[in-house]
């Protein structure tokens, strides 16, 4: 695969909003689980500010509930939820064929599991040409799982980023940025500096 030679275009990005789901944070830390979801929560809502399109799945929802209500919360109106049976969103139909019917091809992953569905819808996104971002510190697993997932991903090949960065590659540009947080309503989690 080759490496992108660009910073991450805001106007080609598309947020993916992967298996937000308490049946799958519940498997965290107590505290580590409010850290990924305040990281998920400002992500979201730093897309949907920025005018970024959100897709979202839920993996098997009658066993493991909807997305968290406050990030449905903080998504576009009309975002909606798609149900998948598969690990990778990419193999699922509908999805699919949601994903190849709009013209965005950056693919910012977030959410839950690092080493098995965001790794896996990785690894599918770029068999369908998308460049697959994932967000380090808005994506988990248990402990060790995420950080070998985020191995697992690098060695694909595919970048991996932090929020920080991400933020200041989406808005590039000082007053973009500021007016992003100029409301004083849009503030980062206690774990990001920006």
């Amino acid at each position: 695969m080759q490496h992108p030679t660009q910073l991450i275009q805001r106007d080609d990005s598309l947020l993916l909003v992967v298996d937000c789901q308490d049946g799958f944070l519940k498997k965290l830390e107590p505290q580590r689980r409010d850290m990924v979801i305040a990281s998920l929560d400002f992500v979201i809502n730093v897309a949907t500010r920025l005018g970024i399109p959100s897709l979202v799945t839920v993996e098997e929802p009658v066993k493991h509930g909807p997305t968290l209500p406050s990030l449905l919360a903080s998504l576009a109106p009309g975002t909606v939820e798609h149900a998948k049976m598969s690990f990778s969103i990419t193999d699922d139909e509908e999805i699919r064929a949601a994903l190849l019917a709009q013209a965005r091809r950056t693919a910012v992953l977030i959410g839950l599991e690092t080493d098995v569905c965001v790794m896996q819808s990785a690894v599918g996104l770029a068999q369908l040409g998308f460049r697959p971002v994932v967000v380090a510190d808005a994506t988990a697993s248990p402990t060790p799982e995420h950080a070998f997932g985020l191995d697992r991903v690098r060695s694909f090949g595919f970048e991996v980023v932090r929020i920080k960065g991400l933020v200041y590659e989406w808005t590039r540009h000082v007053a973009t940025a500021d007016s992003l947080f100029a409301d004083g309503t849009l503030r980062p989690p206690s774990s990001v500096v920006l």
